[in-house]
């Protein structure tokens, strides 16, 4: 019997526009149907022409009328940072089968009162607001994934099926993780505006390699023990690096004024690993997302983007015309290594993927789900207590290991897709 799934987004800027694109690439099966049923915008204006330009059915004033409106099966949280909460508290009070929440989760909800406070304090006022949202979605029955593109790249599921291999032979065991997320600077109208965006570099860039390092953790624990290895300590830094510079220096990059362009997070887990994690706004050449684990049976380096897998050379770069080679490459003159179906190679069709199947499936949990969603933003809001502190450790168990969540929603190794052939 044919199924049609109706989706929802909020949002229309650069994740509101690739959410709509990929829902378009994804394999359609068994007869299932997409369809883009509503979107929402804080300008009705700017949803009527996402609407009009992604064939989306309607455009909505507000959220919560999309909601009420459409019912739909998957709705796409892909909105400024600062709504986060409310939109997952709507969409759990709506019953929606399953909530998409874009990445970083939420932001400190003193900035909606214009308070100040230092870092510690936000940290535990943003874990309790998100805790709350969190206990709505328990309490709805819905099925929250945490999208975090990087946690869905091929070789990270490539990894994920190494390891389950692995600890058939007792290996397994993760030990070290680095990574990467950087390009000139984010051209997101609310980036450089805290209230909006929540921070800059260590809020948006370092949370992209940050996902897969817990994810893979996850995995690892609940592979060999039935549970997750989660974190518990945050050493951070949080620089501004460009705005100390004369104006010329930053005649190639988005200048940052009030957030952050440089940031690494040190993450210590509850086994002793590591994960070594950075996010700048200093990368002249477009985005560039790396991502490495050392494990005690082997390394895994993936060179997501730019990798050299293609390689072009244009002598006048006009010649391609408005062609993106790669996102946020700023020239296509010279020597350029373009990425075909980018948005496959940033897990986003993965991603979306994963939500289709949640829908169709009713036992089914995300991948990247509720708990990946709450380390991530309790090490993001330790780290930047840490950055406060002149980079000193903090402490993160009363929130990771203090926080519980049902095994069912657990990323489930039975799930794991089989992306590498066997002989």
């Amino acid at each position: 019997m044919a199924k049609t799934l109706r989706v929802t987004i909020s949002g229309t800027g650069f994740a509101g526009d690739f959410t709509a694109r990929v829902f378009g690439q994804i394999p359609h099966k068994n007869g299932v149907t997409i369809t883009l049923a509503g979107v929402t915008s804080g300008h009705l204006g700017n949803a009527e022409r996402f609407a009009k330009r992604h064939g989306v059915s309607r455009a909505f004033a507000s959220h919560r009328e999309m909601l009420a409106t459409v019912k739909p099966d998957i709705d796409c949280i892909a909105c400024a940072n600062y709504a986060h909460a409310d939109y997952v508290r709507e969409a759990a009070e709506a019953n929606t089968p399953v909530i998409v929440l874009e990445k970083p989760p939420i932001i400190w909800p003193g900035y909606a009162d214009e308070r100040v406070a230092d870092a510690a304090t936000r940290k535990q006022e943003t874990m309790a607001a998100f805790d709350e949202a969190l206990q709505a979605v328990e309490q709805s029955g819905s099925k929250l994934l945490y999208a975090e593109n990087l946690a869905y790249v091929d070789g990270v599921k490539a990894m994920a099926m190494l390891m389950a291999e692995a600890t058939q032979h007792d290996k397994g065991r993760i030990l070290l993780q680095q990574g990467v997320c950087a390009h000139q600077g984010s051209h997101a109208p609310a980036y450089d505006t805290p209230s909006k965006s929540g921070g800059g570099s260590l809020m948006n860039k370092v949370c992209h390699p940050l996902g897969p390092a817990l994810y893979l953790k996850q995995l690892e624990g609940i592979l060999r023990d039935g549970r997750p290895i989660r974190p518990v300590r945050v050493s951070a830094v949080a620089l501004q690096v460009l705005k100390q510079q004369p104006d010329e220096a930053g005649a190639h990059f988005r200048v940052m004024q009030q957030v952050d362009d440089y940031a690494r997070a040190t993450v210590l887990f509850e086994d002793g690993a590591l994960a070594e994690l950075f996010g700048y706004d200093l990368n002249i050449g477009g985005i560039r997302n790396a991502f490495s684990v050392t494990a005690d049976f082997g390394q895994y380096d993936m060179r997501i983007n730019p990798n050299d897998s293609n390689e072009l050379f244009l002598p006048d770069g006009s010649v391609a015309g408005n062609i993106l080679l790669r996102e946020k490459l700023p020239t296509a003159q010279g020597t350029a290594f373009p990425c075909p179906r980018q948005f496959h190679a940033h897990g986003y069709v993965n991603e979306m993927t994963d939500a289709v199947e949640c829908a169709l499936t009713k036992g089914q949990q995300p991948q990247s789900g509720m708990m990946l969603a709450w380390d991530t933003l309790a090490v993001l809001m330790a780290g930047y207590e840490s950055a406060a502190k002149e980079a000193a450790f903090v402490d993160i168990a009363e929130f990771t290991l203090g926080r519980t969540f049902e095994p069912a929603v657990y990323p489930d190794p039975n799930y794991i897709e089989q992306l590498l052939q066997r002989q």
